[in-house]
């Protein structure tokens, strides 16, 4: 019918098919397509490898200093005199079955450094020594003093007397610098505590016979070799 109004919310016929013609032919506008991101992959592989170098870097840096501090190390120990005196001691004393002794610890130089006095039961004195190898020398380190009636681990030890703000008194006077001292303390230290360090010993150094043979007020003088050994000797 012509004039009728559509009926409300109705469409006009033909309007939907007109509009998609129009559309057509006009040409529908679409949204542009977002490029690809490139090398999505290549980035992350590329800082992996980065950091991986960087590492790789820092870690050989830090073995070249190592080998250089050993090597250093290994050329001082091997200046070191052929022999050296780190401890001397007295027995005082004897009396009921007990010892009683003086003893002084001194360093490369020969400078005391330590000195205490000391009463152990027992008839049999035994100095303990930490020897550690480098190269072809060894180097000695005071550990404690026992008898054979008082066991290494509830002896006298020497530790607190040797070590010094993290380097070992016993070793200064000598050719290591301060660096080279700091090594000395942190090696010893490891082997006090009992962690492994390769080529590293406890070594006693005492006289079998019985302590008749330390005469009373008669210095005794501990010398440590450099090509190893360390000897009780009257001084």
């Amino acid at each position: 019918m012509i004039g009728a109004k559509p009926r409300k919310g109705g469409r006009v016929a033909g309007s939907g098919a007109a509009a998609t013609a129009a559309a057509r032919e006009a040409g529908a506008v679409r949204r542009p397509r977002r490029p690809r991101r490139r090398g999505g992959v290549f980035v992350p592989l590329l800082v992996l490898l980065l950091l991986a170098a960087a590492a790789y870097g820092a870690f050989s840096l830090v073995t070249a200093l190592q080998r250089g501090r050993i090597a250093t190390l290994e050329d001082s120990i091997l200046a070191l005199q052929a022999e050296t005196v780190p401890l001397r001691f007295m027995v005082t004393e004897r009396r009921d079955g007990r010892l009683v002794l003086r003893y002084r610890l001194y360093d490369l130089a020969g400078e005391e450094y330590a000195a205490a006095e000391l009463s152990l039961q027992g008839e049999t004195l035994y100095l303990d020594f930490l020897a550690l190898p480098r190269g072809d020398a060894w180097l000695a380190f005071p550990y404690r003093i026992f008898t054979e009636r008082v066991a290494p681990a509830a002896g006298a030890p020497l530790f607190d007397a040797v070590m010094g703000e993290g380097r070992p008194r016993s070793h200064r006077g000598g050719p290591f610098g301060e660096a080279e001292l700091l090594e000395l303390g942190r090696l010893y230290a490891a082997m006090t505590a009992g962690e492994p360090v390769r080529g590293a010993f406890g070594n006693a150094v005492h006289d079998l016979a019985e302590l008749r043979r330390f005469e009373l007020g008669v210095v005794y003088k501990v010398v440590a070799r450099k090509k190893g050994g360390i000897e009780i000797l009257e001084e």
